[in-house]
């Protein structure tokens, strides 16, 4: 899935401003009207039509182009043009969009940005979809479609899921006698391990303690018996000592010499050392299966494992991406029958077996497990009873995900204590909750 939690404040800003003013003309604003029949024909003839399904990541494009030719096999007249935008400008472009009615027909939604799409009118309700039966939302996995539901409206159906894995290079451990990760390993093996596998002179670590969230410490902290968010989402869990207690121990490593440096690897991105050969072991989300595999430094040397045990539990982040499809679409009719297709079992199946993502769709994860037989892909789908959602169901979100690198920066980077950084994100995101209450 890419690297998919990074936003811009500005954009947010830009974004909120919008969408305010929308507000302000809520009557009119499109996909207001909860029985919003996405897809109703205006012509009542067929017509030869072009759709736009916009995705962030070239790796699935091949899945996902195989998709779309077999849904226009099964409904000639309907095209679909898949558009790749990097990720590092999708969102900046879909902002751009949303306000000016020129959305993609059908695109790819992220958890982290649902609420603000949502609740700006720009997501076309498939409520009366779901309702008519014409799309069973139980078929997906870990109650995905709820990551795409807000106000009692649904405005998504999943497409896939992710998990996190420790990934770990086979030939650091065997050069240094190590025995491999194993269910078995605890966050103490975890730290212990690095720091035998550093090699600080040769540029060789054990562990990359990159500062990160859904692909780093937030999985530290549920395992560790802290929290991100109250379950109710309506107080911030980083003052917890539980929480605390965690993000000293990744920070430890890197004291300890078991980690490069935060500015090592803001240079050079952790998962770029890793295909490098230069970190031993590196916890990721299993989007960048692919995007490892095909380094030819270390193609056929590493595997992935479960992350290790903590204190209370072994702790994850499930997310899932969502098909959406524009409010301001001027062929609903047709992006529905695509969107359709897109969540059936049929698209699931060309995901699992092309190895593009885990699909949602349930029992069609096993293709994906024998996409590459080479590799322990299993641990992805096994964690998923360990894990918990993505914590971005909330108005909230987009303030406090923005701000809360700035702050955890500074303790990375040395300038700020570790707890007192901690301390002021939960102040940061207690304030933007009340403010958005």
């Amino acid at each position: 899935m890419g690297k998919r939690n990074k936003f811009s404040l500005l954009m947010v800003t830009a974004l909120a401003l919008v969408t305010a003013a929308c507000g302000n003309n809520a009557d009119n604003a499109p996909g207001n009207n909860p029985t919003s029949n996405a897809g109703s024909e205006t012509d009542g003839s067929k017509k030869n039509v072009t759709l736009t399904y916009s995705i962030w990541d070239k790796i699935q494009q091949p899945a996902m182009e195989a998709i779309a030719k077999e849904f226009t096999a099964e409904h000639p007249d309907i095209k679909v043009k898949v558009e790749v935008i990097p990720w590092g400008d999708y969102w900046t472009k879909m902002s751009a969009a949303a306000p000016s009615g020129t959305l993609p027909d059908v695109f790819w939604m992220h958890g982290g940005q649902f609420v603000k799409y949502a609740t700006g009118k720009f997501l076309e309700p498939i409520t009366s979809k779901v309702q008519a039966g014409e799309i069973d939302l139980n078929n997906y996995a870990a109650d995905l479609a709820s990551i795409y539901t807000l106000g009692g409206e649904n405005y998504g159906v999943p497409k896939d899921f992710d998990t996190i894995g420790l990934a770990y290079n086979k030939e650091l451990f065997d050069q240094a006698g190590i025995p491999y990760p194993d269910d078995t390993w605890t966050y103490a093996k975890l730290a212990e391990a690095a720091k035998q596998l550093s090699q600080p002179d040769k540029g060789i670590y054990g562990f990359g303690a990159k500062l990160d969230t859904q692909t780093g410490y937030w999985n530290d902290i549920l395992a560790n018996g802290g929290s991100i968010l109250s379950d109710d989402m309506s107080k911030s869990g980083y003052d917890d000592p539980a929480t605390i207690e965690a993000l000293k121990a990744r920070y430890q490593m890197i004291q300890d010499g078991a980690s490069p440096t935060h500015q090592q690897m803001t240079d050079t991105e952790a998962t770029e050392m890793f295909k490098s050969g230069r970190l031993a072991m590196i916890f990721d989300g299993s989007w960048r299966i692919s995007d490892i595999d095909g380094s030819e430094v270390i193609k056929g040397k590493w595997d992935w494992a479960k992350l290790p045990v903590g204190k209370e539990k072994r702790g994850n982040i499930i997310n899932g991406l969502g098909n959406v499809m524009s409010a301001a679409g001027k062929n609903k009719a047709e992006a529905w029958e695509f969107l359709k297709f897109l969540g059936s079992k049929r698209a699931a199946e060309i995901t699992a077996e092309m190895g593009a993502a885990i699909p949602a769709f349930n029992g069609t994860q096993d293709a994906w497990l024998k996409s590459r037989p080479h590799l322990n892909l299993k641990v992805f789908t096994e964690q998923v009873a360990d894990a918990i959602p993505y914590p971005s169901g909330s108005l909230a979100y987009p303030v406090w995900f923005a701000k809360e690198p700035e702050i955890m920066s500074q303790a990375w980077g040395g300038a700020m204590p570790v707890e007192e950084a901690a301390k002021k994100v939960a102040e940061m995101m207690n304030q933007a909750i009340e403010e958005t209450k």
